[in-house]
C-alpha cells in the first residue's frame, strides 16, 4: 500500500500525538504547510476550521489519491462543501449526518504529551477513587461537583478559582493514574473530550455522560465498558456502591485498560481498510440533506447538553450579547 503524505496545516494541533498512533499504518512522511499551498498525491490533509478556508485550495485535490483529517469541528460549523474535493474524510466530533461510506469518525483521542502507562495501580494502591483537575463552572460541571464532592477519597483542582492553576502534563497524569475513577462532564460545547481518553491512557476508569436522545459514546466507540450515566447523582451513587470493593474496581480497571488497546488497534486496521476502500461515485455528498435544514446546527449541539447545562448557555449568550453585541465569535474567524 502507498503510504500518504501527512499535510499538516497547524503543527501544534493538541492531538498530534493520537493522530500519529492510530494513523500509523497509513502514514508517510510529514509536510508542514501551514499556508494551505502544498498540493500533492498520495496524502492526508490534516486541517480544521473548515468553514474559514478558501475552498479553491482544496479543489486542488479533486481526482487524487488526496483524504482529509478534519479537526476542532465540536460546533459542526460546516465548511462541509470541502469534503467533496477528497476521496474520503476522517473526522473527530460524532453526528449522524455524515454519510459514513465517505466520512469515517474516530474518537477525539488524548491531547498530546499523554504516554500510555505501562505500571497501572492497584484500585487499593491508588489514593483518590476519583479525580477532577480542569474549570468545574460550566456546561454540566456544576452537577457532577453536587453528585460527586460527598463521595471520598477525591481530588478536586478547580482552575477556576482563585490561583489554582493548571499543572503541568506529567503531574496532571500521575493524578490520573492514582485515581481509579476520572468524571468526564462535556466538554465546552459537545459531550466528547480529551479528558476520556487522557484517562483511559493512564490507566483510569472514565465515568462518561449520555443524554436522553444521544447515547453519544455508544454511537462513536461502540459497545464499550466505560461508566454511562444520564445524570451526575447516578455517577455518585455509582461510586457510592463501588467505593469499598477493590475488587470490582480492579476488574473495571483491566476491562476498561483491555478494552482501550484492542480499540486502538482495532481503529488503525478500520483506518487502513477505509483508505483502501474503491472510489464511491455513486454515494454523492458526504453530508446528508438534513444538515441543510435551518436550525440543524443548534439543535445538534443541544443534544449534547442537558436541561442546567442550556441555561447557563442561555446566560452565558445573553451576557455576551449585552456587553458585545454579538452571540459568540465563529472559531477560525
Amino acid at each position: 500500500m502507498t503510504r500518504l503524505t501527512l499535510i499538516w496545516q497547524y503543527r501544534l494541533f493538541s492531538d498530534r500525538d493520537w493522530i500519529r498512533e492510530v494513523f500509523r499504518p497509513i502514514a508517510g512522511k510529514d509536510v508542514y504547510d501551514e499556508e494551505h499551498r502544498v498540493v500533492l498525491d498520495d496524502c492526508l490533509v490534516i486541517d480544521s476550521w473548515l468553514h474559514a478556508q478558501s475552498l479553491s485550495y482544496f479543489e486542488q485535490f479533486r481526482g487524487k489519491n488526496a483524504w482529509l483529517l478534519h479537526l476542532c469541528d465540536e460546533t459542526y460549523e460546516g465548511g462541509y462543501e470541502v469534503y467533496d474535493c477528497f476521496r474520503g474524510v476522517f473526522r473527530c466530533y460524532w453526528s449522524n449526518i455524515f454519510h459514513p461510506r465517505l466520512v469515517m469518525q474516530i474518537p477525539l483521542g488524548y491531547s498530546a504529551g499523554i504516554q500510555a502507562s505501562s505500571d497501572q495501580l492497584t484500585a487499593a494502591q491508588r489514593p483518590y477513587l476519583w479525580s477532577f483537575l480542569g474549570r468545574a463552572e460550566a456546561s454540566s460541571r456544576p452537577e457532577m461537583m453536587k453528585g460527586l464532592l460527598p463521595i471520598t477519597p477525591h481530588l478536586l483542582h478547580n482552575t477556576a478559582i482563585g490561583t489554582a492553576k493548571r499543572l503541568e502534563k506529567a503531574s496532571y497524569q500521575e493524578i490520573l493514574r492514582q485515581s481509579v475513577f476520572i468524571p468526564c462532564p462535556m466538554g465546552n460545547v459537545n459531550l466528547e473530550c480529551y479528558r476520556v481518553y487522557e484517562a483511559l491512557q493512564s490507566g483510569s476508569i472514565p465515568i462518561v455522560e449520555k443524554r436522553p436522545s444521544l447515547d453519544y459514546f455508544k454511537k462513536l466507540l461502540g459497545p464499550h465498558p466505560l461508566p454511562t450515566s444520564t445524570t451526575w447523582n447516578e455517577a455518585g451513587q455509582f461510586l457510592h456502591r463501588i467505593r469499598g470493593d477493590h475488587e470490582a474496581q480492579d476488574q473495571l480497571i483491566a476491562a476498561c485498560s483491555q478494552w482501550w488497546s484492542d480499540f486502538k488497534k482495532n481503529l488503525s486496521t478500520r483506518i487502513e481498510q477505509f483508505v483502501n476502500l474503491p472510489a464511491a461515485h455513486d454515494v454523492g455528498s458526504a453530508v446528508k440533506w438534513y444538515r441543510s435544514i435551518p436550525g440543524s446546527q443548534a439543535i445538534e449541539l443541544l443534544r449534547h447538553h442537558s436541561g442546567p447545562a442550556i441555561r447557563r448557555r442561555v446566560q452565558k449568550q445573553a451576557t455576551r450579547i449585552l456587553k458585545e453585541g454579538k452571540v459568540r465569535g465563529t472559531y477560525g474567524v
